[in-house]
């Protein structure tokens, strides 16, 4: 393939700015609720839209990318991104930051689904994970660079100016991509080829079906306790926002770098392997995570912590891009992101009443259990691609 390093930093930065821009009002949130005058607790709903958004719109997008080629859609989610992002410059009101931040899921869901579905096509089985590694590395930069950035930004000059570099960030990758498949590089389907949406098919077998279920467990396991760590560390430790950042940062470095070397792993040792070794071993760190106090021991878990995910996560959807052959990949993948969606809405939403009721250690053992669930429907249900026959 020509410029395989150049399609490797578009999907890159498809996904880091995807990435960035679905997490970059977090910080924010007291800034917009002095100059919008709504509670933080409704503020939320940004987030819920956006992540409802992109779940609802996966499921339309992700047929048509196999019809027509991931490549036109993932430039039109760009181009949808540098749109939208302008008009995050201008919004003057509450329900004009509502309505955009809709629009802006429905951009993130399409790049995301069509990064992992290039990646699929693009790359052998034997070599994906590596590829696939280095390109989900990108969330852990956002974390490390993209939303410090945007914060210290938002302080100095205004949150709306944060959106000004992400049109001119999304703008630079529409250049690049029209370098990278400048000569017939768009992997447009053959127009006489029809390609069939057979959802059906993908919940009747196995192992896709099963795939589906992982991915509602992993994300709903990962986003419950991260969603109220920070409450945990304020409430239980007294520590500032900027102590609280100084707990992300290790983690988000960990898995940074721990992201790459998961993709030369799977592919070394089977994806299915590395995805229970890593699974399995992050229920001890869960369950311990709110007895450890905050010092030294604190980081070395959530160091942990990281590592595991981004080993499982890398190794997990590079096998998920192989349950299906090429043509109805998009459309699984699309489905894929779905169920993560709504097993963040439901966890989230549970972990919610456990802490209220119980404080943030029934809220690990949440996320354990749903961690060790997922192990479990891996480990019976989800055979190594091209090694086990799937049964329907």
């Amino acid at each position: 393939m020509r410029n395989e390093a150049g399609v490797i930093a578009v999907l890159f930065g498809s996904l880091f700015l995807a990435t960035v821009d679905n997490q970059l009002l977090i910080p924010l949130l007291p800034t917009l609720n002095g100059e919008f005058g709504i509670p933080i607790g409704q503020l939320g709903w940004l987030f819920s839209l956006y992540a409802l958004s992109a779940a609802v719109f996966n499921l339309l997008i992700g047929p048509l990318t196999d019809r027509y080629g991931r490549v036109p859609f993932l430039l039109f989610g760009l181009l949808t991104f540098v749109g939208i992002s302008l008009l995050m410059t201008q919004t003057r009101s509450f329900a004009d930051l509502l309505g955009l931040r809709a629009l802006a899921g429905l951009a993130g869901g399409m790049l995301s689904t069509c990064t992992a579905g290039l990646v699929g096509d693009l790359f052998s089985y034997e070599r994906r994970g590596r590829v696939m590694g280095f390109v989900l590395s990108s969330y852990f930069v956002a974390l490390i660079l993209g939303i410090p950035l945007g914060s210290w930004i938002g302080s100095s000059f205004g949150w709306r100016n944060i959106f000004w570099f992400s049109a001119g960030g999304g703008v630079l990758l529409l250049l690049l991509s029209s370098l990278v498949w400048k000569r017939g590089g768009s992997l447009k389907r053959d127009s006489k080829v029809e390609v069939p949406f057979r959802l059906r098919d993908l919940l009747a077998s196995r192992s896709t079906a099963s795939g589906l279920v992982i991915s509602f467990l992993v994300s709903g396991g990962t986003l419950a306790f991260l969603t109220f760590i920070s409450g945990h560390l304020s409430e239980g430790f007294e520590l500032s926002a900027v102590q609280i950042s100084s707990v992300f940062l290790v983690a988000g470095l960990a898995a940074g770098v721990a992201s790459p070397i998961s993709g030369w792993l799977s592919d070394r040792w089977t994806k299915r392997r590395v995805f229970l070794l890593s699974n399995t071993i992050l229920v001890l760190p869960l369950v311990l995570l709110d007895r450890l106090g905050c010092g030294v021991l604190l980081f070395s878990s959530l160091f942990l912590i990281s590592l595991c995910i981004a080993f499982r996560q890398t190794a997990l959807q590079t096998l998920q891009t192989e349950l299906v052959p090429m043509p109805q990949r998009g459309t699984y993948l699309a489905i894929r992101n779905t169920f993560s969606q709504l097993g963040i809405s439901a966890s989230v939403f549970l972990a919610g009443f456990l802490y209220g009721d119980f404080g943030y250690g029934a809220v690990t053992w949440l996320a354990a259990a749903l961690t060790v669930t997922a192990s479990l429907v891996l480990f019976f249900l989800v055979p190594e691609p091209g090694r086990t026959e799937d049964s329907r």
